[in-house]
């Protein structure tokens, strides 16, 4: 292997493998490092006696909306979405609530319960989807402009720019029950779809987020064949480009010269030389660990010390069963055929308390939390190799859940209380075999990703002094930073986590434009009218 490369970027979770394979199509000499045997980060199916379960990431709120999957042909490289029709479904103790990606289909079922509700969510739907569309997601793959200048340019840009603005004074709660639904239930889904990530519901100025949250998990998608898809598809075509991805080599530190940057050294004391350096990896591990303080602007550490960490992480339980998938005795058909079904939330104090119990480090008691069935639409993730036993199905549960408790044996029984919850809700599921059990805890997400740090799924909170401009920090919120040849471009960039591949895409147009190499892609259509309309700069 050569130790001498253009690039070196830091991690091959998808913002890595993004940044990597445009860099190198660029004509760059790239290598990824990557600490796991395997490429991917967060994009993680483990196959489990035929069964593949998605541990970390499974659910892609924008899929073919996000710009690296045509620019880079990844359909050509076997990664292919499915969205369900049925996207959500809220199990109450006396009727069910279910949301569609057709929103029309949604009011019908909002009609059904509380037919006042119909109007406020068409609005909200209207709001969310406009604001989605025209704005936030254009504004997810170009850099962040600084705060004063977007609220200028939004509030120019017309009644939709201003609308924005009033977000960012508001928590997500205070927009939602600002849209008057009659029924509590209604607000307490669509609060459960804001916050079912580890959004503070009552976060104050990130209102703004709200929107792209509820829209798009009722617009969802899952890779088929497991969300391992993604990153294999993402490394298959860094590696068409001649990139290379160097699995299982931890970088012990960033070797320096002048002032800036030179290259890496590994655990196994080899060294690998570069002009430039994109860590994909938070900002402790940045600043504070693999480089040296005395490189360091005092600043950049100082603002890597105060970096702030999630309250609240996931708690993710798969099965593997013999069985027939979830049918939820006397409810409507639908929800048999939702991607979500949602129990627990009877009302908004509900879905704060479910929160607040993961922040103060209550263990869940497995009661509250959203279910799913994912090989009812992926027929690739359920084992095909045992026919002879019966149908094999692939199930999944996900709650909010703390980081501080010892979870070597919660986790199981946590596991079992969920497992005795979904029962109650679909009998037929305590007559299935389960073959394979894999409960993933707070702990177990830091343990395989150490960049998520006490589980922070989006390597750090989500509050208004760490979003756009200010994530990681002012300094580096160009992706560039005040060490001369070193990036910054994973989830702890703008626009954070989530499985958006932005931060991976945007740092690569930043270091492609320092290295002089051609810029071979083109603006995103939704970007160039997002600049139209003013609500981004020229």
């Amino acid at each position: 292997m050569s130790n001498d490369f253009d690039v070196l970027v830091l991690g091959a979770g998808p913002n890595g493998l993004t940044c990597g394979a445009y860099l190198a199509k660029a004509g760059a000499k790239v290598a990824v490092v990557e600490r796991n045997v395997e490429s991917g980060g967060g994009l993680m199916t483990q196959e489990l006696s035929g069964f593949k379960l998605n541990s970390h990431a499974i659910y892609m709120l924008l899929a073919e909306l996000m710009p690296p999957y045509h620019d880079l042909n990844l359909l050509d490289f076997g990664v292919k979405f499915v969205r369900p029709d049925i996207q959500a479904a809220f199990l109450y103790k006396d009727s069910s609530l279910v949301f569609f990606s057709d929103p029309e289909r949604s009011c019908n079922s909002i009609e059904r319960m509380s037919p006042r509700d119909v109007e406020p969510f068409r609005q909200l739907y209207h709001d969310f989807a406009r604001a989605s569309k025209e704005f936030i997601i254009p504004a997810t793959y170009v850099p962040p402009v600084d705060p004063l200048d977007q609220i200028d340019l939004l509030e120019q840009s017309g009644e939709l720019g201003q609308w924005v603005n009033e977000l960012a004074e508001m928590t997500p709660r205070e927009l939602i029950h600002g849209y008057g639904f009659s029924d509590e239930r209604v607000e307490a889904a669509l609060l459960y779809l804001a916050s079912m990530f580890g959004l503070d519901p009552d976060g104050g100025g990130m209102g703004f987020l709200a929107p792209i949250y509820v829209y798009r998990l009722m617009q969802s998608s899952l890779v088929l064949g497991g969300t391992h898809q993604l990153a294999s598809g993402l490394r298959r075509a860094l590696e068409s480009f001649g990139g290379v991805v160097i699995t299982q080599s931890e970088v012990r530190e960033i070797l320096m010269r002048d002032n800036g940057v030179r290259g890496i050294v590994l655990d196994d004391g080899q060294e690998i030389i570069s002009q430039a350096i994109v860590s994909t990896l938070n900002p402790e591990q940045n600043f504070l660990q693999l480089l040296d303080e005395k490189d360091v602007p005092a600043f950049l550490v100082e603002s890597s010390q105060a970096w702030e960490w999630d309250e609240a992480s996931l708690y993710v339980a798969n099965w593997g069963i013999v069985g027939d998938p979830p049918r939820y005795e006397g409810r409507p058909e639908e929800v048999n055929r939702a991607l979500n079904v949602v129990v627990g939330i009877e009302n908004p104090n509900d879905v704060m308390r479910h929160f607040e119990g993961a922040r103060l480090g209550e263990v869940p008691d497995g009661s509250t939390g959203h279910m799913s069935c994912p090989s009812l639409f992926d027929n690739l993730s359920a084992a095909n190799h045992l026919p002879s036993f019966g149908n094999c199905e692939v199930l999944r549960f996900e709650c909010l859940a703390p980081y501080d408790v010892d979870w070597s044996d919660l986790k199981n029984d946590l596991a079992n209380r969920a497992f005795d919850t979904w029962c109650k809700y679909a009998p037929n599921l305590s007559e299935a075999n389960v073959r394979i059990e894999l409960p993933w805890s707070p702990k177990d997400i830091e343990r395989h990703i150490p960049s998520m740090k006490r589980g922070a799924i989006k390597h750090g909170a989500y509050v208004s002094i760490q979003m756009g401009y200010n994530r990681p920090s002012p300094d580096c919120s160009s992706y560039r930073t005040p060490i001369d040849g070193f990036y910054v471009g994973g989830a702890s960039t703008h626009p954070g986590g989530m499985v958006l591949l932005g931060g991976g895409y945007n740092a690569a147009k930043v270091v492609a434009e320092d290295l002089q190499l051609p810029i071979w892609w083109k603006v995103p259509h939704m970007v160039s009218d997002a600049i139209e309309q003013g609500y981004l700069p020229r």
